[in-house]
């Protein structure tokens, strides 16, 4: 089962992530890194994704993790 977050539920766990010293940066990084797992784990080595980005920290997600998936 999914579950899924609205957008005000998730920017009270990123206000409560920098109160405890996780800076926006770094979740954006571990978005990313999760997001281009995610995408490893479904498609076979041999096919192309395209990632989309953006304005705004979803897009940040995104070059973190096109990033992820160059490397």
């Amino acid at each position: 089962m999914e579950s899924s977050i609205m957008s005000r539920e998730m920017r009270s766990l990123e206000l409560n992530a920098e109160y405890f010293g996780v800076s926006q940066l770094q979740l954006m990084e571990n978005a990313g890194h999760h997001v281009a797992l995610e995408i490893v784990s479904r498609f076979k080595p041999d096919k192309s994704v395209a990632i989309f980005c953006g304005l705004g920290g979803n897009g940040g997600d995104g070059f973190v993790a096109a990033r992820h998936l160059l490397s």
